[in-house]
């Protein structure tokens, strides 16, 4: 067995085995800081071994390595939790439904995040992500995986964390592991293998290996591309119950499982990316006017682009598009929250829009919301490929609970369709095309400020009543409690009537 092979050690009670695992150049760390006291992890160094065990063995002996109940694990994978993205808030979303669903009934779930081993030196984020874990009502269990770019990397992360799994299921009594992508979910369909007494449920966010493909970070040809479709279809397999954020991503996992002659006994769930919000039309309206006189456009239409300048995103599509309202539409006012400022600042004078036509900044995210509901449309622009197809951005909720309507390729099918029939914005064809765009921006910019106001109620109303948090518990509750779900009949039943 290599040094950086997993290993039992002997010597410890049944059920709960000391994990080792090889971590050079590291001196010491922290492991499961946050758990309760009697049954926190701690990790050292002896030697070149990353010990992770028990503090309290006697404590945590006592609990049967059985399932006691439906105690919920989550997993996260991927420095994910020490930052606040669409990962870490469909994380903290379904982690929050599950405390939401369970009502006491089962103990807190325990949130396993593994975690960069460089990340986890960052003391004030290790700090943040434990607070964060604990006021979503979780465990917190911080684990160090070995970096992506180590030779190997994908292979021996594999067996850690489904060693760690194995080890944290018995040692919490989990009846319910819940795998947030596939990272997770291969980790979690290995660590069950044999194990039929606990529930796994596979929360597919999306097309995670053409997605490495389409930009250059996984070789089609080679053998970690394989290796990962093979694993893609244990974990289909393995799981009780499929997670996926659209029904386009429903069919391709479906697809999956039937070209492997598999006969999964999954059931399917569809789980949008969705949002925690309490603001009504009346805040909306109040923080619109505040926002608007600080930025000064008193009665200008005014279009947002919300995101970064990577290619997949389209920037030079987005401002485009606007350049060209801009020749119909000289009053228009392009309004960008980014990371990337000077990206964003090169492609607008490019354009030739003039300085006084745009402006571009960022802030914190939890402060988008005061400054972005100025905007009366909102660009969210996609290629024709299978990663949009069956993708769920977060953007779009959050577009919709500022009171923006979306302008959308047609290509985030779920999406256009919410745009279509809660009358939330326009759709246009996945060409993408500058002037189509513009043409669509047009109207809704330049419509009568009784008719913008009405959209913008719809706005918030549409996604309050699918992209809400309060909108994923029904689909909660039959999966962790299916004893007091409502009689609403399933994700896949409903999709299935309606391509009937």
């Amino acid at each position: 067995m290599g040094c950086c092979a997993p290993t039992l050690r002997p010597g410890v009670p049944p059920g709960l085995p000391v994990v080792s695992t090889a971590f050079s150049s590291v001196a010491k760390t922290t492991v499961g800081v946050g758990a309760p006291k009697d049954i926190q992890f701690e990790g050292r160094l002896r030697g070149k071994l990353l010990i992770i065990a028990p503090k309290t063995r006697r404590a945590v002996a006592a609990r049967s390595t059985m399932p006691s109940s439906d105690r919920c694990l989550m997993i996260a994978f991927g420095s994910t939790m020490l930052s606040e993205d669409g990962y870490s808030v469909r994380v903290a979303m379904a982690t929050k439904a599950v405390v939401a669903v369970q009502q006491g009934a089962s103990p807190p779930p325990v949130l396993l995040g593994f975690e960069a081993l460089r990340s986890l030196w960052k003391s004030q984020a290790r700090k943040k992500a434990i607070e964060r874990i604990r006021s979503m009502g979780a465990v917190p269990l911080l684990v160090p995986v070995l970096p992506v770019r180590m030779p190997f990397s994908y292979r021996l992360n594999g067996l850690w964390t489904s060693l760690v799994v194995w080890v944290v299921c018995r040692s919490y009594g989990i009846g319910i592991v819940h795998a947030q992508s596939h990272a997770a979910a291969l980790a979690a369909a290995r660590a069950l293998a044999r194990d039929r007494s606990r529930r796994m449920i596979f929360d597919v966010h999306g097309v995670d290996i053409e997605e490495r493909q389409l930009y250059g970070d996984l070789d089609a040809n080679g053998g970690e591309y394989h290796l990962r479709k093979r694993n893609e279809r244990i974990a289909a397999d393995r799981a009780d119950v499929i997670i996926t954020v659209s029904q386009d991503l429903e069919r391709y996992v479906e697809g999956i499982l039937d070209r492997g002659g598999h006969s999964s006994r999954a059931r399917f769930e569809i789980v949008p990316c969705v949002l925690s919000f309490s603001a009504s039309p009346a805040d909306v309206a109040v923080a619109r006017e505040k926002a608007r006189q600080r930025l000064g456009l008193t009665t200008r239409p005014c279009v947002l682009y919300l995101g970064g300048s990577s290619g997949w995103q389209l920037p030079t599509e987005t401002v485009a598009a606007f350049a060209a309202l801009r020749r119909t539409t000289p009053s228009a006012f392009l309004l960008i929250l980014t990371g990337d400022v000077e990206a964003f600042t090169a492609l607008c004078r490019e354009a030739g829009i003039p300085a006084d036509d745009f402006a571009i900044t960022s802030c914190p995210h939890r402060e988008v919301a005061t400054v972005a509901c100025a905007a009366d449309a909102a660009l969210l622009l996609r290629d024709d490929n299978l990663v949009n197809r069956v993708a769920s951005p977060t953007k779009f909720a959050e577009y919709l609970s500022m009171g923006v309507p979306v302008m959308i390729t047609e290509v985030l099918g779920d999406f256009a369709r919410i745009v279509r029939e809660f009358d939330v914005g326009a759709v246009v064809p996945a060409s993408n095309d500058a002037g189509l765009v513009a043409a669509g921006l047009r109207d809704l910019v330049l419509a009568t400020e009784e008719a913008r106001a009405q959209r913008r109620e719809r706005c918030i109303a549409a996604c309050r009543e699918v992209l809400s948090f309060e909108s994923i518990l029904t689909t909660y509750r039959r999966i962790y409690r299916p004893d007091v779900a409502d009689p609403t009949p399933s994700a896949r039943s409903s999709s299935e009537a309606s391509s009937a």
